[in-house]
This record gives C-alpha cells, sequence and structure tokens, in this order.
C-alpha cells in the first residue's frame, strides 16, 4: 500500500485548488479595523466539514471569529501547528488598479489584499491540509502528528480577539511541539546566491513616550527653552545614531551563512557587523540599502518616531512637546535597557523617557527537525540555496506560542521574482499581488517539510 509521503501529487490541480481558496478567501473583506472575519472563517470550516476534517469555530466576540481544525496523526510525535490570520490590513482602494477584495487574476498574478500578508499561506495551508485528509483515507496510513490548522482574527492590531484571547483561555488549543507562521520564507539574493531566511525570533515591542518640557511665551519673542526645539533635538539624537549591538545567536548564525556565500574580503568583511566597534560602518557600506536597514533593525534596539505633539495655537510656545515611538526590543533585553540607552542619546534632563512593555523578543532554536526538513525542502525544490535562521524586526501571532513552549518558525516560502518587487515588499502596498508561480512553489515546499517533519 502507497504511503502519504510515497504518494504521486498532481501540483498543477493542488495549485489550481489553492488559487481558488486564495481567491474566495481575498473576497472577504476583512479589513482590520473592523475585522469582520466571519465570511474567511465560514468559508475554511465549509471546506474542512465537507472533507469531514473536525473543525469548530470560536468567536469569543461576535464577528470576530477563528477557527481551528485538527488532522489527527497516529500521536506517536507531539503536533504541528499550521498558524495563520484572516484579517488584513485597510486600503487606499483610490492608489489601486484593480478591486482589492476581487481577487482578480492578472498575468499569472492573483491581486488583493493579504495576496501576501496572509491569505495567500492560509491558503496554502487549507489546501495541504485538505489533500493530506484525501491522501489518509486513500492510503489508509496516517502521519506521526496531529496536524492542527489555526486561522485567527485580529492579528493585524493586538490579537485581542484572536490569539492572544485563545491563548489565555483556551490553551489547550495550543498545546503542540512546532509551529509554522508567517515572518519569514522569502530569499534574499546576495551576489548571485540565494538565501531563504526562516524566522525563528522575534523583536518584542513598546511604547516609548519623551516628553519635552520648556517655558511658554509669545511666539514673536523665540527663546531657547522651547519644548519642541528640545524634543526636536532629542529626536534627532536618536535618529542619527544607532542605540548599542546586541548580538543573538539567531544572528551570529543568519550573518555566518550571509559570510559563507560571498567571495573575500566580503567573506571576511561581514562577520564584522557583529564587532561594535566597525558594525556601523559595514552597515553603512552595504552595497543594498534595504538589506542594510533591515539588518541594522536585527542587531540593536530601536525607538522610531511615530506622534508628534507640541502646541495649540500658532502665536504661543507651548511649556510641553510630547513624541511616541515605536519600540522594538532584542530578544533577551529589556525595556529598561531601552529606556537607559535612550536617556543616554537624549542627553537632556528636560526631556523624559518612559517605556511601556508590551511584548518580549523571542527565539527559538534552530537545530530542530523541523528545521532540518525545511532546509531539505529548499535544497530539493531550489538547488543550490540555503536557509538561516533569522531574527524578524517586528513580531507575529508567535509572540503567543513560545511562551507555551511551543518552538514557532516563520516560513512562508516565497522566491523572487526579476523584474517585479520581492513578494515580501508587496505586504501592506497599494496591488498587493502574489505569483501563481509562487504560490505553486509554496505549496511544493511546505508539503514537503510538513511530510518529513510529520512522518520520520
Amino acid at each position: 500500500m502507497t504511503t502519504i509521503e510515497a504518494a504521486e501529487v498532481d501540483w498543477n490541480a493542488l495549485t489550481a485548488e489553492a488559487v481558488k481558496h486564495l481567491q474566495a478567501l481575498i473576497q472577504c473583506n476583512t479589513a482590520n479595523p473592523p475585522g469582520n472575519e466571519g465570511p474567511a472563517i465560514t468559508y475554511i470550516h465549509k471546506q474542512l466539514i465537507a472533507e469531514g476534517i473536525d473543525a469548530r469555530i470560536i468567536e469569543p466576540t461576535p464577528g470576530r471569529p477563528s477557527l481551528w481544525a485538527k488532522l489527527p496523526g497516529n500521536g506517536s510525535k507531539r503536533p504541528l501547528l499550521l498558524l495563520s490570520h484572516v484579517d488584513v490590513v485597510p486600503v487606499e482602494a483610490e492608489h489601486w488598479t484593480v478591486d482589492p477584495f476581487g481577487g482578480e487574476i492578472r498575468n499569472s498574478y492573483i491581486y488583493g489584499r493579504g495576496a501576501v500578508d496572509m491569505k495567500g499561506m492560509t491558503a496554502k495551508q487549507l489546501t495541504l491540509l485538505l489533500h493530506l485528509a484525501r491522501m489518509t483515507k486513500e492510503t489508509g496510513h496516517t502521519l506521526n502528528r496531529d496536524l492542527v490548522l489555526l486561522a485567527v482574527a485580529d492579528e493585524e492590531r493586538e490579537g485581542t480577539h484572536g490569539m492572544a484571547w485563545i491563548a489565555e483561555h483556551e490553551p489547550a488549543l495550543l498545546d503542540t511541539e512546532y509551529a509554522l507562521n508567517e515572518g519569514g520564507g522569502f530569499a534574499i539574493d546576495l551576489r548571485g546566491k540565494r538565501i531563504y531566511v526562516c524566522e525563528t525570533a522575534q523583536k518584542g515591542r513598546a511604547l516609548v513616550t519623551m516628553r519635552a518640557e520648556g517655558s511658554p511665551g509669545h511666539a514673536a519673542v523665540p527663546h531657547s527653552q522651547n519644548a519642541i526645539i528640545r524634543l526636536a533635538r532629542a529626536i534627532t539624537r536618536i535618529g542619527t545614531s544607532s542605540l548599542p549591538l546586541h548580538v543573538t545567536p539567531t544572528m551570529r548564525q543568519f550573518v555566518m551563512t550571509l559570510a559563507t556565500t560571498q567571495p573575500q574580503p566580503q567573506r571576511a568583511l561581514l562577520p564584522q557587523m557583529l564587532n561594535p566597534l566597525l558594525s556601523d560602518s559595514i552597515l553603512r557600506a552595504f552595497p543594498d540599502k534595504q538589506v542594510a536597514n533591515a539588518l541594522g533593525a536585527m542587531l540593536h534596539n530601536t525607538a522610531t518616531p511615530t506622534v508628534v505633539q507640541g502646541g495649540t495655537v500658532i502665536n504661543v510656545i507651548p511649556s510641553e512637546a510630547i513624541a511616541r515611538l515605536d519600540g522594538r526590543i532584542i530578544p533577551g533585553q529589556t525595556a529598561e535597557v531601552l529606556k537607559v540607552e535612550l536617556r543616554k542619546r537624549i542627553r537632556d534632563p528636560h526631556v523624559t523617557v518612559s517605556v511601556e512593555l508590551l511584548s518580549l523578543g523571542h527565539e527559538s532554536r534552530a537545530d530542530t527537525a523541523l528545521f532540518a526538513a525545511i532546509t531539505t525542502a529548499i535544497t530539493r525544490s531550489d538547488p543550490g540555496a540555503l536557509v538561516a535562521p533569522y531574527l524578524l524586526p517586528t513580531s507575529t501571532d508567535s509572540r503567543f506560542l513560545v511562551p507555551k513552549g511551543v518552538i514557532a518558525y516563520g516560513f512562508d516560502p516565497m522566491q523572487p521574482e526579476p523584474g517585479w518587487p520581492s513578494p515580501q515588499h508587496m505586504a501592506h502596498g497599494h496591488d498587493e499581488r502574489i505569483s501563481i508561480a509562487n504560490i505553486g512553489f509554496g505549496l511544493r515546499v511546505l508539503y514537503d517539510t510538513i511530510v518529513q517533519v510529520a512522518s520520520s
């Protein structure tokens, strides 16, 4: 009898099925706010029930449901969680050339909000779970692990109606060994070598408030105690120099992997970005500025000014000015460390800093069966490519899993597409889209990964 891992797969048919699911999910307008995830969750639930898969809808808040489903294995190994979210960020429809919620196909690309972030991953995970359920019936074999599918609401905000609620009220649903989520899987082309990143670590998040005090007065008579000028000076000091270097095990391995792909002298120079005396110089000399900015964010705590408030009328110098900053904290560091680092940069007793921690950063180890399976799957589908662990400068719903002991990776495999923006740069953008070819590539890599880790 044929086993699941040896069964033939009609990749054209499976890709077409995933594209159909993606179009249907895009056509559910789940822009958050307000969310309205119900139609998308109902669609997924209908597909799973039709295949006889155990599925339940979780709705802590009316109109904000999530979905949990399980394809049982033989229980010899702990479950694997396939995690995604069905809400999307809002759109500026006037800047799109297509209906953002139409799911239209143009030139072999599926257009629509969520095509990349992250209904494409939802569609692939749904397609693979349905396929593996059919294979279980046809072959009579089961996998060694339960496969758990979790499609959640409210990731694009704070997770209040989705993962945050599930983690607090239904933690048993998250009792898995591994999880595959968003946050990585895209490839970096560096001097002809392709490196796929597997997100094994994430930064924490904090709300930073800087408050400058000054002397009020008539705007016709300028003076040096202007609160707005003090605040502007503090913002400039933060924005023009990086905070201290913090090298995590994830980033050490990532940088060393990058270095192995390069000729001399780049091979010797790249690791020097881990040296606090040379790091900034190496990053400034990096040929790809987008990559250099991302690497800088992965090696430092950051605080980015996003909101500035000061004054109410044009002819009055205010006594107070406030800036709010988006703080991101390296795994292993704390809100207090970030506060101290910012104070040292500002150097002004008239500017105070407060830091409200929202979530801590985390790292999952990379020496696992799941990481090995991902590496093998990429090597089979893209010979010569490498896989490297990666620290995501932001955060995802994986932050609710790692504290519960789950090894969570961000890995939604996508190849670069010559002549187009890289797929990950389409997330949250106008005319968000993904190619049918990339849907097929992702299906093959994820299928290979899941079957390896759930069959061995």
